[in-house]
């Protein structure tokens, strides 16, 4: 087994393309007018103590993090006509039945809403 391993990228990479080995080599071909920047007087002269650099990196990183995350809007909407069995925030209970495949077991659920919110064993009596 060789410890050097070898990666690529495509079938162009692999097959040693001359016009890929071209475009790749050439990918970075402008050069960045850094020594120009920093040569600037105006660059130079301006200074930030640490407070401010993290004050700064604080509200960038906080921008990015809201405008990255998608929060799913959710919207209200009331009845129409209002379901008599429906009082909001009083739970209704219901006596039903659970089938697992080989048993029946009786269950009382805990509605809000028209939503179950607790299911328990029902007491056979």
């Amino acid at each position: 087994m060789s410890k050097n391993k070898v990666y690529w990228k495509g079938y162009e990479e692999l097959e040693n393309d001359p016009q890929f080995i071209h475009n790749r080599d050439n990918e970075f071909a402008e050069q960045l007018p850094i020594e120009q920047m920093l040569a600037d007087d105006k660059v130079a002269a301006t200074h930030t103590n640490r407070r401010d650099f993290l004050k700064f990196l604080g509200f960038g990183v906080t921008a990015a993090t809201l405008a990255a995350c998608e929060t799913p809007i959710k919207k209200a909407i009331p009845y129409v006509i209002k379901p008599d069995a429906i009082t909001p925030g009083v739970a209704n209970y219901y006596a039903s039945s659970f089938y697992d495949g080989a048993d029946y077991f009786s269950i009382m659920v805990k509605t809000r809403e028209g939503r179950p919110i607790k299911v328990d064993g029902n007491a056979c009596r």
